[in-house]
């Protein structure tokens, strides 16, 4: 077992594997990348073929080579092992018992940061939502591996001062190359686990504090699609997975949230006959329960699928595309349609959730009132709706598009 001011290697960052460019373009290209297996220690080489060989110009395949290389660094970084399953059971929030155990000795002192994270982590999984608690989860790992790193996993939290969260700033800006949003969640959720420590010793002062930032932006939220790619869409998956189309619709027209409002949707909660359906306070994303109208085209094709006939209590996004009386799981169809995505070469912003995006934006074009959309929506106010709207479509004037003269 390796001392604790021992620098411990978790991972070898991915590179591409092209010989500097000597490799053929006859020849494979693929991601290379080392993960250490924490039930033996070794270091386990890794290579990823996807998304990369289909090029045939050198230009396009290093485009799609980096791509990818970012893809698997960012998924490192974001939590995701290699060696997670089924078989791994959990000793706190924040490492795996029976995958750590040969990996390190258990640390028992209850001054480390994972102990107060571990705290964290308790107290916020009564306030918020699982996905919330799992991404808080994932970055204070990422800082617990990076601390690992430097030999302070098993030092009393005292030893972890500012000059330790302005490198590991410095690290997620510069090695990482995260944008400033995600840079300052992490920063602010650090924040919050040390001011855990603080209550707890008064005399510990806070060394989150003027910590460095970027303006880094990267772009990956979720894009409205365009109007001529909407057809192509449309064509191919309602013939090959219809269900995916019909929860595509209901995002569309309805601006249901796919992961957790259209997901733990029950038949039971349609109500056909008054053209509207229910969202529980459960599922809903503010936890208040909202009904929203279903718009008549929308109905018509609803009753082509004949949901009314089966269980109420069956869940309308059932597994073996029908409803059934399990849901599908979590990224389920959000792993379908990427699939179809891929398939038809369409941008990566294009995300299941971009159909609410796109409903809005032609409901407003339409002149449906805002005040519709907002209780669509389930938004509190109309000003919050006007800026979302805003801010997924620019600003538009039919003025300028429809009056300007001529040159």
């Amino acid at each position: 077992m390796p001392a604790t001011n021992e620098k411990i290697e978790l991972m070898r960052l991915p590179v591409v594997y092209n010989c500097c460019g000597r490799v053929s373009l006859k020849d494979k290209w693929f991601i290379e990348f080392y993960v250490r297996n924490p039930r033996n220690q070794r270091m386990v080489r890794f290579k990823k073929y996807k998304g990369i060989n289909r090029y045939h110009s050198f230009k396009e395949r290093s485009e799609a080579a980096e791509k990818m290389r970012q893809y698997w660094t960012n998924k490192l970084f974001a939590g995701w092992s290699p060696f997670a399953d089924k078989n791994i059971i959990y000793d706190d929030n924040l490492e795996y018992q029976t995958a750590i155990k040969n990996y390190r000795k258990m640390v028992s002192k209850n001054g480390t940061f994972r102990f107060y994270a571990s705290k964290y982590i308790d107290k916020k999984s009564r306030e918020l939502e699982p996905a919330s608690i799992s991404t808080y989860r994932s970055r204070l790992r990422i800082f617990d591996a990076w601390l690992e790193n430097k030999g302070l996993a098993a030092a009393d939290v005292s030893c972890i001062t500012h000059r330790e969260l302005v490198a590991f700033s410095n690290h997620i800006i510069n090695v990482t190359k995260l944008s400033k949003t995600t840079v300052q969640n992490y920063q602010n959720l650090l924040k919050e686990v040390f001011d855990v420590v603080r209550k707890e010793r008064s005399q510990y002062p806070n060394p989150c504090f003027d910590l460095p930032g970027t303006r880094r932006v990267n772009d990956t939220a979720a894009h409205p699609i365009h109007e001529r790619d909407i057809a192509v869409f449309k064509k191919l998956i309602a013939t090959k997975d219809p269900q995916l189309w019909m929860a595509c619709c209901f995002v569309y027209y309805c601006f249901l949230r796919p992961r957790k409002e259209l997901r733990l949707l029950r038949v039971g909660d349609i109500d056909f006959g008054r053209a509207v359906i229910r969202v529980r306070a459960a599922n809903a994303k503010t936890d208040l329960a909202r009904v929203v109208s279903i718009p008549m085209v929308f109905l018509q094709q609803l009753r082509g699928y004949n949901l009314h006939n089966y269980h109420r209590s069956f869940y309308v996004i059932g597994k073996g595309g029908k409803p059934g009386p399990q849901p599908v799981s979590y990224n389920n169809m959000s792993a379908r349609w990427v699939k179809f995505r891929r398939e038809l070469g369409m941008p990566e912003e294009y995300k299941m959730y971009s159909w609410k995006h796109t409903g809005n934006g032609r409901a407003a074009v339409a002149g449906i009132p805002m005040r519709d959309l907002q209780e669509q929506n389930g938004h509190s106010t109309v000003q919050m709706t006007e800026k979302y709207l805003k801010n997924i479509h620019g600003a538009r004037s039919e003025q300028i598009i429809n009056r300007f003269p001529e040159l």
